[in-house]
């Protein structure tokens, strides 16, 4: 995959702990950020492939599982099925 260069700047502190971390993982600092900028671009997709999944539903009267229903799930043990709607 092509690359280009992206110039930014950052906190000298987290600058200087993003270093120990590559050093650590036996990493470029370039390898860490790409990787570390991916994540987030993959998060954040992700998120608002949800978010209109969820609209789309809405839109077509899906019923969904209440936010109790959820909460209680959370609580619950490690593996309790998820609620019905």
């Amino acid at each position: 995959m092509p690359t280009t260069s992206l110039t930014t700047r950052l906190d000298q502190d987290l600058k200087t702990e993003l270093e120990r971390i590559a050093r650590f993982d036996k990493r470029s600092v370039s390898f860490m950020t790409n990787q570390a900028i991916r994540n987030l671009v993959e998060e954040r997709r992700a998120t608002r492939d949800l978010i209109a999944t969820g609209l789309a539903l809405k839109e077509n009267n899906v019923e969904g599982v209440s936010s109790d229903a959820v909460h209680d799930w959370l609580l619950s043990y490690e593996d309790a099925p998820f609620p019905k709607a």
